[in-house]
């Protein structure tokens, strides 16, 4: 349990010699072998998807989630990893006939990001992702996915979409009405309807996805490989919604969800699933708000491969440091004992500036309380917050119209990624 709240040092785990798949080759060591038993497995308009980019696929998924390389697991994920697949084809595909520059410089760009994110530069992320039996081209072409998706919705959608008076004094008079009520900032996984997959498929994977963020998992990273929405590509990070605007069954979903949580059942509508996670809530007449905590942080280093004794002393010490020590002075003390490098008093930090899953475990922690361990450069740390108050800016009709072109914006990108898939010519050949 305890290392999978690691996500960053758990990739090479997995090894890159196990990629049997019941939809796929039975192995990856050697070029040679790969060329002798590839199997197109779905032509999709022009291009087809092969047994092999699968293997690669389910390898990062089950990367990201931290989940044992199991034969059953590999069965169970290969059908949503294969749609997944189709759906990035596809986009890719748009942004070709659109004539749309998905530029190397983007993808360098937000490679780079991810692996700061885990802690790493560029090249120790590109060592780490290959032990896990994960090839660089791989990760890097659903960047470019989740890049041109992003494009084509700039492009199709926002560029020429305005927002007209008429519409903006009507959306202030619903805010003004519903003035006394709050808005929460919404993360989100969304998993559509298909053809190609029964609802009951569907809502396996919700389960599962939910199940892998109660054990640890990080949220934007698993909304950066499963889900469908246009905001998949910021971590599923939906921004700011108020009570009421959502679709209804959403809104009976999210009813009992405090800020720090997820729902515990996937949420049906008439779309398809979705799993969402409350960051914040504020009152609803506001433009922004911003959590603002005093953190303190002990830091302690891991090495590379978390099995080793050591590594499972320290992950030891971590955790019985998050189980038992509660407030800011005893919190320095043993700071000072056992914080390595990255240790100290942070300072005043806007919580929505850090990860989402840290940001979420600490937004749902009351003053005085220390996190879970979570992951930090070069190892683990736990966070002790020791102050916490609530910035809000007022509400400008600018702010308004910048909102609500933001919200038909997302609305209408899932229907345009919706007609892709619907329109395209998908040939399954297995």
């Amino acid at each position: 349990m305890l290392r999978n709240r690691f996500s960053a040092f758990l990739f090479m785990i997995f090894s890159a010699a196990s990629l049997a798949l019941p939809l796929a080759i039975g192995s990856a060591n050697g070029a040679a072998a790969q060329q002798s038993t590839v199997r197109v497995l779905a032509v999709v308009n022009d291009d087809i998807i092969t047994d092999v980019d699968l293997s690669y696929r389910i390898n990062l998924a089950i990367m990201v989630a931290e989940v044992a390389n199991t034969a059953e697991r590999r069965r169970l994920l290969a059908p949503q990893v294969l749609d997944k697949l189709i759906s990035d084809k596809i986009r890719l595909q748009e942004a070709e006939r659109l004539q749309l520059d998905i530029q190397e410089t983007f993808v360098d760009d937000a490679f780079e990001r991810i692996s700061r994110q885990n802690g790493l530069d560029v090249a120790g992320f590109e060592t780490l992702i290959r032990q896990a039996g994960v090839p660089v081209e791989t990760m890097r072409e659903q960047i470019k996915a989740q890049i041109a998706m992003t494009v084509i919705t700039q492009r199709q959608i926002a560029r020429d979409l305005e927002i007209t008076d008429r519409e903006l004094k009507a959306e202030i008079n619903r805010i003004n009405a519903l003035r006394g009520r709050s808005e929460r900032r919404l993360l989100e996984i969304f998993l559509p309807f298909s053809r190609q997959r029964s609802e009951s498929q569907v809502r396996q994977q919700a389960f599962s996805l939910i199940e892998q963020l109660q054990s640890g998992a990080d949220f934007g990273k698993l909304a950066q490989q499963h889900s469908y929405a246009a905001t998949a590509g910021v971590g599923g990070d939906r921004g700011w919604v108020s009570e009421g605007s959502l679709d209804p069954d959403l809104e009976a979903g999210l009813a009992n969800i405090r800020p720090g949580q997820i729902t515990t059942e996937p949420v049906r509508t008439s779309e398809g699933y979705y799993i969402v996670g409350v960051l914040n809530r504020r009152p609803i007449g506001t433009a922004s708000s911003r959590t603002i905590a005093s953190l303190r942080r002990i830091s302690i280093g891991l090495p590379n491969d978390l099995t080793t004794p050591v590594a499972q002393e320290r992950l030891a010490l971590l955790s019985s440091i998050s189980e038992q020590v509660r407030g800011c002075a005893r919190f320095d003390l043993v700071m000072e004992r056992y914080g390595e490098a990255g240790s100290g008093n942070l300072g005043e930090i806007d919580l929505s500036t850090l990860p989402p899953g840290i940001s979420v475990t600490l937004s749902a922690l009351q003053v005085g309380e220390i996190s879970e361990p979570l992951p930090a450069d070069g190892g683990g740390a736990v966070y002790m917050v020791c102050g916490k108050r609530l910035e809000i800016d007022p509400l400008t009709a600018e702010n308004v119209r910048d909102r609500l072109k933001r919200t038909r914006v997302n609305t209408l990108a899932r229907r345009y990624d919706a007609d892709l898939r619907r329109d395209a010519y998908i040939d399954y050949r297995f």
